[in-house]
């Protein structure tokens, strides 16, 4: 009966994630709308077009919550329709057609369906450009907006916050207000645009004041004021300071009071109005991969454990091969703003394929952070552990003092659900076994992950992810079984199972020094809560200190995904393309939490 359902399964997903990638699975499935609504008159002018077409998309994007042929849908229908004549009126309007008309004509042989006709008419262009007071011209970019160019919201608006930016830039302006007006000539299709600028009097920061928090220390708040008292005033600054402080995750709320003018001597006291938010939390997650089974993870959280931001997490991960307990301490601003001192343990049992292990790990790191992308690590770790080699049944134990370093590059939009950006990671972690059973080794990595939205609302991202590794300095017998690469499962060439991916000796993996491993992820959002992904993986695992090009393993699936406040619910389904004869099985399924990168 398991078989049968793990065959359904399969047939099912694949089915489903290739009815979602030729664009068809919102037409088929029940929960999901169809709707046909076309936008002609614009064959001319695919830009304006294309703009259009993007509005309606999104407009269209939430489905009636009513039943059709009711007279509540029919209502609900008709509402949205002129909501989204009126919409696409306001549209070009910002693209400089003030004339535009919006004629739409219901298709009644179907519901949500219909043609909106765009006559677009002549586009208002820039005739004058002034600015109040005149001086504050020779701040302005004028290859964003310039006389004779057509009257573009967007671009008007840029020009304005750039103008807001040149003029703010190295003064102390106590206040500062960049507004736009627009005077348009209906008979010669022009406009007469003019920039006011209200400057305020110059300002130093005065005296900051922190109201409202219960638990947390003033002199762990002070470290994020990101000026000294009678530096020049700028309200920018003032942002970053809130931004920083919401960041800590200890705050609901960061507001800023100030006078209404700055003091006889210009200076500006500042009174930031704090609510703290809960600092304790638990978490619980769940998974189930072919491989290793289902697993469950149980989780607590302070943020706040001594009143100034430090973290305390405990963390319990079990499954049918690896079951941790880990405790993992953050203490910020360690001996400087920009670093933080970490300090861990945890408790493991594995038992795999390749071997079986207890061990105890205990360590520190510290990190610092470079800029907002930029950050490097480095510490000391030891591990205590004694670990049986399944493939020859020898058991040793192991004293392993490591010193890890790593540099990363992290600009992604969302940890959990990239749409663009890159992580690049190095690592150069150096082992010596204090016990005496291992030669000194050292292991080196370096990996990559980028994404890249495809169309206008990143419905299609383009996921791709490189990582290589090897290790020097010992050969591979004399190198714990558990520092050994492996590959092959949902976190590596997916369609393998755990550990499957690599040489093997007796039936048994064996891991080895080096390992290269590759995947490609095409993802889909076909609503606000459902999408799929179509994906092919790739891995190598080598005895030698270089890796192994001729002898990849190759995976290919597809999956779903189900959009949460908290993250996406992953459904992937995957199976071997080469190098089957070595395996259990011929297909791998995986459920979690996340993207697979």
């Amino acid at each position: 009966m398991l078989v049968r359902f793990h065959s359904v399964f399969k047939a099912s997903a694949f089915l489903v994630g290739i009815l979602a990638l030729s664009g068809c699975l919102k037409s088929v499935l029940p929960f999901s709308q169809h709707t046909d609504y076309q936008i002609s008159g614009l064959e001319d002018d695919q830009n304006t077009q294309d703009y259009l077409q993007s509005l309606l998309s999104e407009r269209l994007a939430e489905d009636i919550d009513y039943k059709e042929g009711t007279v509540d849908f029919s209502r609900a229908e008709a509402a949205r329709e002129e909501t989204i004549a009126t919409d696409l009126h306001k549209a070009m309007r910002a693209k400089g057609y003030y004339d535009a008309q919006i004629e739409y004509v219901d298709d009644d042989s179907a519901p949500l369906t219909g043609v909106y006709t765009v006559r677009a008419g002549d586009i208002y262009t820039i005739a004058s450009l002034d600015f109040e007071p005149a001086e504050t011209r020779e701040h302005f970019d004028f290859t964003i907006v310039e006389e004779g160019q057509p009257l573009e919201a967007l671009a008007v608006l840029n020009a304005q916050n750039k103008l807001y930016e040149a003029i703010q830039k190295d003064q102390c302006y106590f206040s500062l207000d960049v507004e736009h007006s627009v005077v348009l000539d209906e008979v010669n299709k022009t406009a007469a645009l003019t920039y006011d600028v209200k400057i305020g009097s110059a300002a130093t920061f005065g005296a900051i004041t922190f109201q409202g928090q219960e638990n947390v220390k003033e002199s762990y708040l002070k470290k994020f004021i990101p000026w000294q008292e009678g530096d020049c005033f700028r309200q920018d600054k003032i942002r970053e300071l809130r931004t920083k402080l919401l960041e800590t995750g200890l705050f609901v709320r960061a507001d800023s009071e100030l006078p209404e003018m700055p003091a006889e001597n210009g200076s500006v006291p500042i009174v930031i109005n704090l609510k703290e938010r809960v600092h304790r939390s638990v978490k619980v997650g769940a998974s189930y991969y072919t491989d290793k089974g289902a697993g469950m993870t149980l989780g607590w959280e302070h943020r706040n454990f001594f009143d100034a931001g430090e973290k305390l997490e405990a963390e319990l991960n079990v499954n049918q091969i690896n079951q941790s307990l880990d405790f993992d301490f953050t203490k910020p601003f360690f001996l400087r703003k920009d670093q933080s001192l970490g300090i861990s343990s945890a408790l493991r049992q594995q038992d795999t394929e390749a071997f079986e292990e207890t061990a105890f790990d205990t360590g520190l790191n510290v990190k610092r952070q470079f800029n907002k992308w930029v950050s490097v690590g480095t510490g000391v770790q030891f591990s205590f552990s004694e670990i049986t080699d399944e493939v020859d049944n020898d058991t040793s134990t192991y004293g392993l003092v490591s010193l890890p370093n790593s540099i990363i590059f992290d600009n992604r939009d969302d940890p959990l659900d990239p749409h663009k950006g890159w992580q690049l990671k190095a690592a150069l972690e150096p082992f010596y076994d204090v016990l005496g059973e291992s030669d000194p080794f050292t292991k080196l990595e370096a990996g990559a992950r980028t994404y890249v939205g495809l169309g206008g609302d990143h419905d299609f991202v383009l996921a791709l992810r490189a990582n290589v590794g090897s290790i020097v300095g010992g050969s591979t017998v004399n190198i714990p079984a558990t520092e050994r690469f492996y590959a092959g499962g949902g976190g590596s060439v997916r369609g393998f199972g755990y550990q499957e991916v690599g040489p093997y000796e007796d039936d048994r993996p064996t891991g080895g020094r080096s390992i290269v491993t590759g995947s490609t992820e095409l993802r889909y959002k076909f609503t606000d809560t459902l999408g799929g992904v179509t994906f092919i993986d790739a891995g190598s695992v080598s005895d030698s200190v270089t890796p192994d090009l001729d002898n990849l393993s190759f995976g290919v699936g597809v999956g779903l995904r189900y959009y949460t406040d908290f993250g996406p619910l992953r459904f992937d389904v995957a199976v071997p393309l080469n190098q089957k004869d070595e395996l259990d099985q011929n297909y791998q399924f995986y459920i979690s939490i996340g993207q697979a990168f």
